[in-house]
Order: structure tokens, then C-alpha cells, then sequence
């Protein structure tokens, strides 16, 4: 799965589309300016977000890794998104 577009809104949210048709926004209020989310407070870095296909990014050194966001948008853990991902590959 690979995130094909992302969106800057306003109130720190994202809105992402993937490559399966699955698309929705994600709220980061929660992190805003914690830790390695601090930069992000600046609105203007905010909206510089772009997508390398796995992961939601700001600069080679932020970034949200797309199955995190995913899963969230799908209201499931990562490790189902995964599982499931891995069953697939399987058969």
C-alpha cells in the first residue's frame, strides 16, 4: 500500500488518499510540538508535507510512516494492517 497524495488542512490535519482507494484525514493536534514533532507548530512547515509513497513526510528526518495513517483512517492497529498484508502475500 502507498499514500498517493497528501493535504495539509487547517487545526494540524492531514488528508491522505492511497493507492488502494482508500482515503481520509488523519488529526496530529496530539503531537504538535512534542518531541521530534515540535517543528511543527509552524504552520508554515506544515503545509511543506509530502508523501514518498511509505511515509508522510516534512524533511528526510520527519516523517509519519504510512501505515500508522492508514490504520488510523481504517480504525484498525498497524499490526492488522500488516498481518493482513503479509496473509495476502502468502496465498
Amino acid at each position: 500500500m502507498k499514500a498517493i497524495s497528501v493535504n495539509a488542512l487547517p487545526e494540524y490535519k492531514l488528508q491522505l488518499t492511497f493507492d488502494d482507494g482508500v482515503s481520509g484525514i488523519i488529526d496530529l493536534n496530539d503531537f504538535i510540538g512534542k518531541g521530534i514533532f515540535l517543528g511543527l507548530r509552524d504552520e508554515q512547515f506544515f503545509n511543506k508535507v509530502y508523501t514518498t509513497g511509505y511515509s508522510i513526510a516534512w524533511n528526510d528526518e520527519l516523517e509519519i510512516d504510512v501505515i500508522a495513517a492508514y490504520a488510523e483512517i481504517v480504525n484498525k492497529k498497524p499490526e492488522d494492517i500488516l498481518s493482513a498484508d503479509l496473509n495476502y502475500a502468502a496465498n
